[in-house]
């Protein structure tokens, strides 16, 4: 039996195992074998898989048709690299708090320049510290969601480092340059 007419008896095989039969016997006991096991594999991934693949290979296609809280839901997705701009942005504005608050708080006339210059002097410090170990956090759940083996722990690391640190970068800059702006730092 030719190699050619092998596959076409596989391939058969598996479009009745598809649309939801069971295989038949081809004489071939290779092809055989091989029809039982695609078809011990039918059932086999489960239930959330395909929708996980489908979000993977094509980005964005889950949210089409959803409503406004499903888009969001899907553009803050920890499996994107805007899921984890948007974590950055959440560290980078944790370690601005102390700036932004400062800001508000002068705004409202509750505390003078001096005062929030001095609170933000004396608090900044815990404010990175904090929002740095919150970055480290981020970094060990997507490197423990990932997988691990070095090519993977790597490639996460640095794709995850750049969109976060990016992020982070931005807006703790845009926090400082709000509080200098208003004569506060």
């Amino acid at each position: 039996m030719t190699d050619e007419l092998r596959y076409d008896k596989l391939s058969t095989s598996i479009e009745i195992i598809v649309a939801g039969g069971e295989p038949t016997a081809t004489g071939d006991a290779d092809v055989d074998v091989l029809a039982r096991l695609a078809s011990g594999l039918r059932g086999l991934p489960a239930p959330g898989f395909k929708v996980g693949l489908r979000a993977e290979l094509l980005p964005g296609a889950e949210a089409r048709g959803l409503g406004l809280l499903a888009r969001l839901r899907a553009a803050v997705s920890f499996d994107r690299e805007t899921g984890l701009a948007a974590a950055g942005g959440g560290c980078g504005l944790a370690a601005g708090a102390c700036c932004v608050g400062g800001t508000v708080v002068n705004l409202l006339g509750f505390a003078s320049a001096a005062a929030v210059a001095a609170f933000i002097e004396a608090s900044l410090p815990y404010f990175v510290s904090v929002s740095l170990v919150m970055m480290g956090a981020l970094l060990f759940w997507v490197l423990r969601r990932e997988g691990s083996g070095r090519a993977m722990v790597t490639r996460s690391a640095i794709r995850a480092g750049a969109v976060v640190g990016s992020a982070y970068g931005v807006v703790f800059a845009a926090t400082m340059a709000l509080s200098m702006a208003m004569g506060l730092y």
